[in-house]
């Protein structure tokens, strides 16, 4: 039983039945492609790991690299800094996350979403992942940052340079994106060190922990893993969300007749499509764990999706999608101190982006193939048409 699990082909299928074999067989399993790793699939086991930062580190990175494509260097992020660095760094750029900061985020996130939607025309085959549902996180993600509205597009291009980089339909390198997207930050940042507003790039630049500010290649880090992090993977969790309410038309019926439930259905889209396939943790020394010794140095991939389906923490209907489903202690953000940033943003996002699309649109049917984005990481939707017919109310006028 091998699997090359950094491969992207592995994760353009449905990974569910590997998942699933791995959990119940060989929960810790080595495995010889690429170099070499151990696939951790259990929910208690992912939470042990994440936990234990001196034991597994992220310093060296935290993504599989595709076989298939030359390794780059580590970038030095927040995602890529261990303890004690890590604390400091992750409270001074949180001042730009606090939940007033966030809150504060919903009427212009509404804007985005409305404008959006409405240029959708019922009963027409629209292209809606990159059509509809793009923009909106990436306009989201310009704006909190300050970029102008001319820019826009730009960060979505570097955005799926770096995560796609091993797609076939994408020209420029991830070498290329990143070094655009620095220069672009760099410039923001000086026009913020002269002229403060009330965007982040200005927070960050007055962002203070015991006397200790931020190095400018730190805030350039910092809102590099933003646009990357914030923008696809919000992206795929609505685009894959909706997918998931067109398979499940009775679950999707339960949020129009209530959408008081919509914020559990985003917690239930998180874990049934965990967007970030996975982290992956370098070994600090020798650890035993369960019936085998993972030794110093070696490579430790952290599989969320096979922890979220996890039967013994989500009960016998793990594989089921369930609207409704309550607790839900997912691991689609992460786990431990390196627990997602923005996963307030994510959820605000999602909930605004599904209550005002079921406000108009309750009919909603696939048209054609859905198409994946070739990575390991974030395998996106790069292309998905959907056909979608009015509110039940609306119908009716």
């Amino acid at each position: 039983m091998d699997y090359d699990l950094g491969s992207p082909e592995f994760y353009l299928g449905d990974p569910a039945p590997a998942y699933r074999a791995l959990r119940h067989r060989s929960p810790v399993h080595w495995n010889n492609a690429n170099g070499g790793s151990w696939a951790i699939t259990r929910y208690e086991d992912i939470k042990w790991i994440g936990a234990r930062p001196h034991l597994f580190s992220s310093a060296q990175g935290v993504n599989m690299q595709d076989p298939n494509r030359p390794s780059g260097g580590v970038s030095k992020m927040l995602i890529t800094t261990d303890p004690p660095r890590h604390g400091a760094l992750r409270r001074l750029v949180s001042k730009g996350f606090t939940p007033r900061q966030i809150t504060l985020l919903e009427p212009g996130i509404r804007d985005i979403v409305r404008g959006a939607l409405d240029r959708v025309e019922a009963g027409v085959s629209l292209e809606f992942a990159e059509g509809i549902v793009a923009p909106v996180p990436t306009r989201i993600i310009a704006e909190m940052i300050g970029a102008p509205h001319q820019d826009w597009e730009d960060f979505r291009t570097w955005s799926d340079a770096v995560i796609g980089a091993a797609d076939p339909d994408i020209a420029m390198t991830t070498q290329e994106a990143f070094g655009a997207v620095s220069h672009y930050f760099q410039h923001l940042i000086e026009l913020r060190e002269s002229s403060r507003t009330n965007d982040l790039v200005s927070i960050l630049l007055d962002a203070e922990v015991d006397g200790e500010k931020l190095a400018d290649d730190e805030i350039v880090n910092f809102l590099r893993l933003l646009l990357l992090a914030g923008n696809e993977t919000t992206r795929n969790l609505i685009a894959l969300g909706t997918l998931a309410l067109i398979n499940h038309p009775d679950q999707r019926q339960k949020l129009v007749d209530d959408p008081a439930l919509i914020p559990s259905a985003v917690e239930e889209m998180l874990r049934w499509i965990t967007p970030v396939t996975h982290m992956t943790r370098i070994a600090t020394e020798d650890v035993p764990f369960r019936d085998k010794l993972i030794k110093k140095g070696q490579t430790v991939v952290l599989l969320y999706g096979a922890a979220n389906r996890d039967e013994d923490v989500f009960g016998a209907d793990a594989e089921e999608f369930i609207v409704t489903r309550n607790p839900n202690p997912h691991l689609a953000f992460g786990t431990g101190e390196h627990a997602c940033l923005g996963l307030s943003l994510a959820r605000l996002e999602a909930r605004v982006f599904f209550e005002e699309l079921l406000s108009r649109f309750s009919g909603m049917e696939l048209d054609g193939e859905v198409v994946r984005m070739r990575s390991n990481m974030v395998p996106g939707v790069k292309r998905m048409h959907v056909r979608l017919s009015p509110a039940v109310q609306e119908a009716a006028l």
